[in-house]
């Protein structure tokens, strides 16, 4: 059972989506103005926020941005659900921090299934990935959305292990999950040496990692994190596969590692999925060289 708080001004709605929340199991509260939202899920730990835009007293963008500011608020899954259709408005919405836009008039079941959808991301929200002992993939996108929402600039760079694929295909899934997690200590081994609470790494998957820090820092962080890894992966090979790195790259691609890195301004009106498909975009090219680098969109970087 989840408990959700739905803020709209409409009466009826509210009645409508609570009453079908209320058939699956979940705990409903409503409110009919933007007053004391924030103060509400302060005080009383919620799993949904269900706000329209056009509230009393305060707009449910202004309560979303709030929540995403809080340090303590921030991974509550947020939905908007709005009579403002406009495509603007739903971008709008969106960067503000909100994980999901449903527009008036809605069809029930389908909100239903987005509603489900959320609670299960926001269950995993906060969550440590058990391979690498670092924040797995959803708190990680909840981290960069509460930087947005700060409007902080930073660095972000997709860190990849390439090759791991072929790498696991030869030598098995133990192997391949020994160098995933080698990866991830490195990371992390280098971020504690330099005793900067302001870096962040996480996983999200596979050989994929995030790291978000100060943009003076990134590309020197990346160097580094290459150079340990260069030093150690004869050391990775030995004991995941019990024999030295490949010798000839004409028959096995050896394992390497490739961040692909872009800035966020504070100024900038972005969302995590807007900077999710610019490093896809370096990354794509990155590709194409089959060797791992230190690779900067230099539109936004000045670099």
């Amino acid at each position: 059972m989840a408990k959700i708080l739905i803020v709209d001004d409409d009466e009826a709605a509210a009645r409508v989506v609570s009453a079908h929340l209320a058939k699956n199991g979940h705990a409903c509260t409503v409110q009919n103005t933007g007053q004391r939202v924030v103060e509400t899920v302060q005080a009383t730990k919620h799993d949904l926020l269900v706000l329209d835009v056009m509230l009393p007293h305060t707009s449910g963008f202004e309560i979303c941005r709030q929540v995403r500011r809080d340090p303590e608020l921030y991974t509550l899954p947020i939905l908007f659900l709005s009579a403002m259709s406009n495509e603007e408005e739903v971008f709008h919405g969106l960067a503000q921090g909100a994980d999901d836009y449903v527009v008036k008039p809605f069809d029930v079941l389908n909100l239903s299934q987005r509603i489900e959808a959320l609670l299960r991301m926001g269950a995993g929200g906060a969550g440590v990935d058990e391979l690498t002992s670092l924040p797995a993939a959803d708190a990680t996108k909840r981290e960069i959305q509460r930087q947005l929402s700060l409007r902080t600039s930073f660095a972000l760079s997709h860190c990849e292990l390439l090759h791991v694929r072929e790498f696991g295909r030869k030598y098995g899934a133990e192997a391949r999950t020994k160098a995933i997690r080698h990866l991830g200590r490195a990371l992390a081994r280098c971020a504690e040496e330099l005793k900067d609470e302001q870096i962040y790494i996480g996983h999200m998957g596979g050989g994929h990692f995030m790291l978000l820090m100060p943009c003076e820092r990134m590309q020197t962080f990346c160097r580094w994190v290459r150079k340990v890894w260069a030093a150690h992966v004869e050391k990775l090979y030995m004991a995941a596969v019990g024999s030295p790195k490949p010798k000839d790259p004409a028959t096995e691609k050896q394992l390497d590692v490739m961040f692909c890195i872009t800035h966020h301004e504070s100024k900038d009106t972005e969302t995590p999925q807007q900077i999710f498909e610019v490093l896809s975009q370096i990354r794509n090219m990155a590709l194409g060289s089959q060797e791992g680098g230190v690779y900067a969109d230099r539109r936004r970087t000045g670099m």
